[in-house]
């Protein structure tokens, strides 16, 4: 568990947009939540990406598969951050999620440095448990110098919002150096929810190859999750979410062996929903009280 610097604490987040923009979830998901079987309450919900603008991306609801496909032990998706925009989140969403009793943190990306003031003068008046800023892949720039001074101005700028900000980093980043460079601002770091598919299967065509081959997320990506958790627990002071692959309660054993502190659950939802929440329950009745003799980030 970490315990964020407003005294907000984060064990289990879904992974960002798992269920959907106000932690309801997709509308295929809707009947599992009015019977119980799916609880959002369980997690601390990571709303959809949103961007200040709406942005149209590849998504559309009528037909999420063709930006979006299983693989085995996983999904591949180029969503391409499709959202309404985060106006429409504050007028629609957030008071929803107020009214449910919700922990929120919002996912937000920011193009320029002065989208991230204005996203921080939109989110400083709300009661959230924290900012995302999600600097994965494709949201900041190639150069690798570049990148970390990106995130690093982008995450002070939405620090000024004044709520707990926790950092996302893509395995194709100089994930370490971001870290790092945000210490000192960031309350955590999570690593990685998808690595691209060329990373992950090389030359193998992907389903999404007329998007990009679009990133992969699941089972097939645990190796890159477990090296970056070690990374960043060797070279950094922050608190680590993990999340990419969490299937298991061995998952989160394993993850919490090399140093993660929180875990983030996604694909789970698509490829069984009814598992996420007894994998939490389970969890917390076998590692409560350890959980909470050893949470960090205080």
């Amino acid at each position: 568990m970490i315990t964020l610097s407003n005294g907000e604490r984060v064990e289990f987040l879904t992974g960002s947009g798992a269920l959907g923009f106000d932690g309801r979830g997709w509308w295929w998901e809707y009947p599992l939540r009015w019977v119980g079987l799916l609880n959002p309450h369980d997690f601390t919900i990571v709303v959809k990406t949103l961007t200040l603008h709406p942005r149209r991306g590849n998504l559309r609801w009528y037909a999420p598969w063709r930006c979006v496909r299983l693989i085995p032990g996983g999904t591949v998706n180029a969503v391409g951050l499709t959202n309404p925009g985060i106006d429409w989140w504050l007028r629609t969403c957030y008071p929803r999620m107020r009214r449910m009793h919700l922990q929120i943190v919002v996912s937000v990306y920011p193009e320029s440095l002065d989208e991230a003031h204005a996203f921080a003068g939109k989110l400083r008046p709300l009661q959230i448990a924290a900012i995302e800023l999600n600097a994965s892949c494709p949201n900041v720039a190639h150069c690798e110098a570049d990148t970390v001074h990106h995130v690093q101005a982008i995450a002070s700028a939405l620090h000024e919002a004044g709520h707990p900000l926790i950092v996302k980093v893509g395995y194709d980043q100089p994930y370490v150096a971001i870290a790092q460079a945000v210490e000192g601002v960031a309350d955590a770091v999570h690593a990685i929810n998808a690595v691209p598919w060329r990373l992950v299967f090389g030359e193998r065509p992907s389903p999404l190859a007329r998007l990009g081959g679009g990133g992969v997320s699941g089972e097939p990506i645990r190796p890159f999750v477990r090296e970056a958790v070690q990374q960043l627990r060797a070279h950094t002071r922050l608190p680590i979410i993990a999340g990419g692959g969490i299937y298991t309660l061995q998952d989160l054993e394993e993850l919490w062996s090399l140093g993660a502190r929180a875990f983030s659950i996604g694909t789970l939802f698509l490829r069984a929903p009814l598992q996420p929440n007894r994998l939490v329950r389970v969890w917390r009745a076998r590692h409560g009280a350890h959980a909470e003799r050893a949470s960090v980030g205080k």
